[in-house]
């Protein structure tokens, strides 16, 4: 009797989020290494943060969090580390001692502005080989599935214990 071969497909292949773990990791790496070849000691959600605060003269945590696409938790953290750095600083609002409004410092936007060139070979190496449809399909694919976790997450708010 002949043994029947066991069809068994590529995990990534049947759960995208496992290659988009993959992909979001593989990011940070490369992202490490080009800051770090270019003589930058600086993480992406570094240069996240500072991309943020470069278009704003102040903005509150929760505020520097969406529009850095970063975590709460994670970004004390983070600042903690830019501030001791003196590439952004913190003031505590007056009538909410819970809340802090951050500023990106002169050393800050410094340093932001000399980093353009390694985030440019950074996309040169992430889109080699791609043409600028590929490019726009993908942002928009991208697009498109976080603002469906978006909705999903705005409509069962609070059903987790967050938000």
């Amino acid at each position: 009797m002949p043994v029947k071969e066991k069809k068994t497909k590529d995990a990534s292949a049947q759960y995208p989020r496992i290659r988009l773990n993959k992909f979001h990791k593989t990011i940070n790496l490369a992202m490490s290494r080009i800051f770090k070849a270019h003589g930058f000691n600086i993480t992406r959600e570094q240069e996240a943060i500072l991309r943020a605060l470069c278009s704003t003269e102040g903005i509150n945590q929760a505020e520097l969090a969406m529009l850095a696409g970063q975590e709460r938790n994670n970004l004390s953290r983070t600042l903690n580390i830019l501030e001791e750095k003196g590439l952004v600083s913190r003031i505590v609002c007056p009538t909410d001692r819970r809340n802090s409004v951050v500023h990106i410092t002169r050393e800050g936007r410094k340093l932001h502005a000399s980093v353009y060139k390694a985030i440019e070979e950074y996309h040169h190496t992430l889109f080699n080989g791609m043409t600028m449809e590929q490019i726009q399909l993908f942002a928009d694919t991208v697009h498109s599935l976080t603002k469906n976790l978006e909705d999903y997450l705005h409509n069962s708010e609070g059903e987790d214990g967050e938000g």
